[in-house]
């Protein structure tokens, strides 16, 4: 099939981190499906200039390469009415990702329940997710979710999960050595939902019972230094960096005998996802512990993950202690883990699930 008889499907990012993997994968199963054509565009720009900069790329993109859909990535919020005038007349498709009033509401609560401020935005939000042809969200359950708190029918939400960057999270990583002692990796930018507090206590937890243990946990800001110096303090044998690049990721995990997915938090939010790190766990075929969650279909306790009740550090505890006795069984629910991703959330399944927006 030549380009000229490709649909063409314009994404478009417009966030503070302009290299998000949720708009990347998005891009990338695009560009693989051979009845789609990617049209790019994406913020240069971190700061306020990217939106500017964006609106003006889209202007220019609808008269250049007339586009026959436009997709907006995840945090596309801010930008949900111009855009949609932009594109008037075109399909348009917007990735949620996470419910606006789930986020600002019930999960933040940065926003009273029964203010005018909540229930305008509520009226303003709804009206703009009917204005899109589909909205994507990343797992049945907040489609399910936004549905209802919206008031829109399920019927308009496709589910396209996280994935991962598979160019940086692949198999071929776990070439590198696995650390003598038994290491459980930790990382993320360590939201509410995410629950490290459940993750340093367990640390604690298990020292006093197996101090051979280690933990290796990266991400966050002083707050999280401040939790993981404390859980030292108290015993936990715990190696933290506030940073590193995201293409050293893999060496961390693959060096790791167990990785943390969670998520761990047991709020609003994380009864309804699948974190990302989660995904690239699966994807290098390293054995995860998952909190449960409202995700019944794809993951299997002893199988393909290790599942723990969430806002529980003993669960968590249990569960490392079970890893490393288990050996034999940890190796073989990172290999069904890992065929899990390949069947249900490689690029090459997102890409067949978004060649259906046409």
């Amino acid at each position: 099939m030549s380009s000229s008889t490709k649909v063409k499907v314009c994404v478009i990012t417009c966030y503070k981190d302009p290299d998000y993997v949720r708009g990347e994968v998005i891009s990338r199963a695009i560009d693989m499906a051979p009845k789609l054509q990617l049209v790019r565009i994406k913020n240069k720009h971190r700061g306020l200039f990217r939106y500017p900069e964006v609106l003006i790329k889209l202007f220019l993109t609808r008269i250049r390469h007339r586009p026959d859909i436009y997709l907006l990535t995840f945090r596309g919020y801010e930008l949900l009415i111009p855009v949609r005038l932009l594109t008037i007349g075109k399909k348009f498709i917007f990735d949620e990702f996470i419910n606006l009033i789930e986020w600002l509401v019930y999960e933040h609560k940065k926003l009273n329940i029964n203010s005018l401020l909540h229930k305008s935005l509520l009226v303003f939000y709804r009206f703009m997710l009917l204005s899109a042809n589909t909205i994507l969200t990343d797992t049945k359950a907040h489609a399910a979710y936004s549905a209802k708190l919206m008031n829109i029918s399920p019927e308009k939400y496709l589910v396209v999960p996280v994935g991962a960057d598979e160019d940086i999270f692949k198999f071929s990583a776990m070439a590198v050595k696995t650390r003598p002692e038994f290491n459980v990796f930790y990382y993320g930018n360590m939201l509410p939902l995410h629950g490290l507090k459940f993750v340093c206590d367990s640390a604690v937890e298990v020292a006093k019972n197996d101090p051979s243990i280690s933990f290796t946990i990266i991400g966050g800001k002083s707050e999280t230094k401040a939790l993981v110096d404390k859980s030292v303090r108290n015993g936990a044998k715990i190696e933290y960096r506030p940073w590193v690049d995201y293409k050293e990721l893999p060496e961390y995990i693959a060096k790791s005998s167990l990785c943390l997915g969670g998520p761990f938090g047991n709020t609003v939010q994380a009864q309804m996802v699948v974190t990302g790190k989660t995904y690239q766990f699966l994807a290098v075929s390293k054995p995860v512990v998952i909190g449960k969650t409202k995700i019944k279909e794809d993951f299997e306790d002893k199988k393909n993950c290790i599942l723990v009740e969430q806002a529980n550090a003993h669960a968590i505890t249990q569960a490392i202690f079970w890893a490393k006795n288990n050996p034999d069984e940890l190796q073989k629910i990172a290999k069904s883990g890992h065929k899990l991703f390949q069947d249900k959330y490689s690029e090459k399944n997102i890409s067949r699930i978004l060649a259906g927006i046409v």
